[in-house]
């Protein structure tokens, strides 16, 4: 492990711990000691860690999985939110709706009632209504704006969940594991990794530290989605060169049914009579 590695680890504070009266020992293999009653974490763990998910990010990114990312920690929310907004994923920074991935047929109704919500305000049809009706309407909207305006384009359950801070998302890593989710998270001491796919053991509680990792993801997430774009492209442009071969054939038959060989007929039995009258 290279020591630049280890030492940028170390100033961004992502080997700092919680207390050591509050972990869990299913995280032992991933503290290094303690100091001054604060778990101190392994970060040659750390770092060995981070390109085991990396490698595994990218390979769920590039084959076209959706995930989605929960941060609602006040210190992840910025980091977090611009990692999933720039590599086109959807996340979750406000709170966590419960039933989100149990219950999302009703949460899908939900989400296009916020929708209608929306399209009314933008197009003023708010302003016919009372004032008691538009103020019930905007509250509506604000608490639904709340809890779905980072997921309303999420048309079906998420292929994976990666959640800053297993214990404080508590929630959402059970809803991912009763669906049989793919399940990744940053842990601090007081995580769990056994019910996780894999983890990130590193501080929970820093900026710094949180935003490091939202770094190095990144790396693995960013200029690979054009790629799994493109292939739907192909196919589109296929059908239009059918289409324009059909019209061709279509517009040649119209001109065959125009026969005029009933009007020659005519006219030779014109010419006929005529001979015979003759």
């Amino acid at each position: 492990m290279e020591k630049t590695i280890l030492n940028s680890m170390f100033d961004n504070l992502l080997h700092i711990g919680n207390k050591s009266n509050y972990w869990n020992p299913k995280m032992k293999r991933y503290i290094y000691g303690s100091v001054n009653g604060i778990h101190v974490i392994n970060l040659t763990k750390t770092a060995s860690k981070i390109e085991e998910v990396k490698a595994e990010l990218k390979e769920l990114h590039t084959s076209g999985k959706k995930i989605l990312f929960v941060a609602t920690k006040l210190q992840a929310r910025d980091a977090i939110s611009k990692l999933a907004a720039e590599s086109g994923h959807f996340y979750v920074a406000e709170k966590w709706v419960p039933g989100l991935l149990t219950n999302f047929k009703t949460i899908k109704r939900r989400i296009a009632t916020y929708l209608q919500l929306d399209k009314d305000l933008n197009s003023g049809a708010f302003d016919m209504l009372s004032k008691k009706e538009k103020a019930s309407k905007m509250l509506e909207l604000e608490k639904l704006n709340k809890a779905y305006a980072w997921v309303k384009e999420m048309k079906k359950i998420p292929d994976v969940i990666f959640v800053i801070d297993g214990v404080f998302e508590e929630q959402a890593v059970r809803e991912a594991n009763q669906l049989k989710l793919l399940s990744y998270a940053v842990l601090n001491t007081n995580g769990d990794d056994t019910v996780l796919t894999n983890c990130i053991p590193a501080n929970t509680n820093s900026v710094k530290s949180i935003e490091y990792i939202a770094a190095a993801l990144k790396e693995s997430l960013s200029g690979k989605a054009r790629e799994v774009t493109s292939t739907p492209s192909t196919g589109t442009t296929a059908p239009a060169k059918v289409k324009k071969v059909a019209e061709t054939k279509v517009s040649g038959e119209k001109k065959a049914p125009a026969k005029r060989t009933p009007k020659k007929v005519a006219e030779v039995e014109a010419k006929v009579e005529t001979t015979e009258q003759n």
